[in-house]
């Protein structure tokens, strides 16, 4: 995004990343914003039509799925993509300085962090920290139909999501004004497409 262009809503910012994704799930991408001259122009700045807060999975690359470049994206990634303080700071920041309108906790299919809690792993040493929220959401999912742990992904992106929201006084006041809108979504690894969850 340049500093020409108009500003989006929440929900416009959605839709061009669905429609972003859409792209990605045909092999048709575009592959904007990769350009040296595109480059160019993010050195007064940036604005980030969207923060994503993914895993740190490698499958899961934000700027591949929804078929986005170079300044597009505010991206937070981290093991499971739970929510910690440095996090909530990160996407305060984009939202309240960058103006970024749209903020996205992505869950993804077959997620090793999670996966890995539902067989009670041992974590050790930092990773240790990852586990209360997955355990949390596998709590919450056991015996429902459909995949256990993907199910969990789910639940995890959207109570993740619902914090971010509520979180005060920048993140929520500035959803309430609507200012920003947060959704929760979810990546299916092998089809490649994601969907908003409700």
């Amino acid at each position: 995004m340049t500093a020409t262009k108009p500003r989006l809503s929440g929900q416009d910012a959605l839709k061009v990343l669905l429609a972003g994704n859409e792209r990605f799930v045909k092999g048709q991408l575009e592959h904007p914003n990769h350009c040296e001259e595109s480059r160019k122009r993010l050195l007064d700045g940036q604005e980030p039509i969207a923060v994503i807060l993914t895993c740190a999975d490698s499958r899961v690359p934000p700027v591949d799925i929804f078929d986005q470049g170079l300044g597009d994206l505010f991206i937070l990634r981290v093991g499971g993509g739970v929510i910690s303080d440095h996090m909530l700071g990160s996407i305060e920041y984009a939202v309240a300085h960058l103006h970024t309108p749209l903020v996205m906790v992505m869950g993804h299919s077959s997620c090793g962090a999670i996966n890995a809690a539902s067989r009670g792993a041992k974590a050790y040493g930092h990773m240790a920290t990852l586990i209360p929220p997955l355990a949390t959401a596998l709590k919450h999912t056991m015996g429902l139909e459909g995949d256990w742990c993907d199910n969990a992904s789910k639940l995890l992106a959207q109570a993740t999501a619902k914090k971010i929201a509520e979180s005060e006084p920048i993140i929520a006041d500035l959803v309430t004004e609507g200012k920003v809108l947060v959704v929760a979504a979810y990546y299916d690894i092998a089809t490649g497409e994601v969907s908003v969850l409700g």
